[in-house]
């Protein structure tokens, strides 16, 4: 809103106009009028007033009418409209107010109730132009934590023996709880894992900031997955217990050159190990989340990722996406989909296969999806003798 408010003043008869702008002159506003509807609508593109004090009854196009214009033309701001009837009849009156006005008075004119409603539309008028000032600026700083957040994704490395990894992760807003990350490690193994903060939004990336650097900062001492979860949990204990908050995660140890992994859960949805278009169970009990229970152990299991097999880890934003009927994806429909499609690699078409399940609906969590695969063994062509 302007410093010095612009009001305009639509009545079709110029005694009109000279009593509402006499009587508000004392209050130092600034003034534009219009004698007619179109005149009127013109003026509310060409200055976007900051108030419209506007009359039913006029020629050309009555005050309903530019009432109903000027509130559903997306193109322009918030403009409060206090309507300006003769007309004692209360049917008058919601006509106006079902138009979309924001108050009305009645003529003739009681003074101090002009005054009244005109200062309590401008205040209104100011408090929402704040309110969207301050949107404006809180989305620009959510964009330039989306862009910090992507930094944390991390360069995985090229791997050895036909192996591979990818990820993704979509944010469900600006920011998201979900996390990956991919360590090298000096034996020539790598660990990898998945994790996901309870909550979503700028809490949880903050909290999915402080899961990144304790992992890293704890894998320098402890290699071993499981006690390595163990050393995580305490630390995130002392941030999180406090505040309600945990976190699930699945980590796994790695060896390209031969394939072996091993695979440790906090509370965290199982991998999937893909083999030959089946879903072997890895069975292996899931530990306590993150930051709930200080001094939780883990365990972890292992297995030999054969080539053309794969290990798909994921957050739950993938199977609990909801579809434009509210329906889940759920673990039963991944499934279906890894053993009709062709791979390894499975992770892009999953991603795809959940997108096209949203449709047009917006996501309902976050969501991360990592794949550790061997590429199949390539054989030649077969020839007679």
């Amino acid at each position: 809103m302007r410093d010095t408010p612009l009001i305009l003043i639509v009545d079709d008869e110029v005694s009109g106009l000279d009593i509402l702008q006499a009587r508000l002159s004392a209050q130092h506003y600034d003034f534009i009028s219009a004698t007619d509807g179109e005149m009127a609508l013109a003026m509310v593109e060409e200055s976007q007033p900051d108030l419209i004090l506007l009359d039913v009854m006029m020629p050309k196009i009555d005050g309903i009418e530019v009432c109903q214009r000027v509130k559903s033309n997306p193109d322009l701001p918030f403009i409060p409209i206090i309507m300006v009837t003769a007309m004692t009849d209360s049917r008058d009156i919601v006509a106006g107010l079902d138009a979309g006005a924001d108050e009305y008075l009645t003529k003739p004119y009681n003074h101090s109730a002009l005054v009244a409603r005109v200062k309590s539309m401008l205040r209104i008028k100011s408090l929402h132009d704040q309110v969207l000032d301050q949107s404006a600026q809180l989305e620009r700083q959510l964009k330039t934590a989306t862009i910090i957040q992507s930094l944390f994704w991390p360069k995985i490395p090229a791997l050895t023996g036909g192996g591979h990894v990818w990820a993704v992760s979509v944010p469900a807003g600006y920011v998201g709880g979900d996390l990956y990350d991919v360590i090298p490690l000096s034996d020539g193994s790598l660990v990898a894992y998945v994790a996901d903060i309870s909550g979503k939004g700028v809490p949880a990336a903050l909290l999915m900031a402080a899961l990144s650097t304790t992992i890293r900062s704890e894998i320098q001492n402890e290699t071993e997955i499981d006690r390595l979860l163990e050393s995580v949990n305490d630390s995130m204990h002392r941030l999180m217990a406090d505040e309600s908050y945990f976190a699930t995660a699945v980590l796994i140890r790695y060896w390209p050159s031969s394939g072996k992994i091993q695979y440790a859960l906090a509370g965290h949805i199982e991998p999937l190990w893909i083999v030959d278009g089946d879903i072997p169970d890895l069975s292996l009990p899931g530990g306590v989340s993150l930051g709930i229970q200080k001094g939780a152990k883990y365990q972890k299991g292992e297995i030999v990722l054969e080539t053309g097999q794969s290990v798909l880890l994921f957050t739950d934003g993938l199977v609990e996406a909801e579809n434009e009927a509210g329906e889940r994806f759920t673990r039963s429909r991944l499934v279906e989909h890894l053993k009709t499609c062709d791979g390894p690699p499975w992770g892009e078409s999953v991603l795809q296969r959940i997108e096209a399940w949203r449709g047009r609906c917006a996501a309902n969590d976050d969501l991360t999806i990592m794949e550790v695969w061997r590429d199949p063994v390539q054989t030649g062509p077969e020839y007679e003798i």
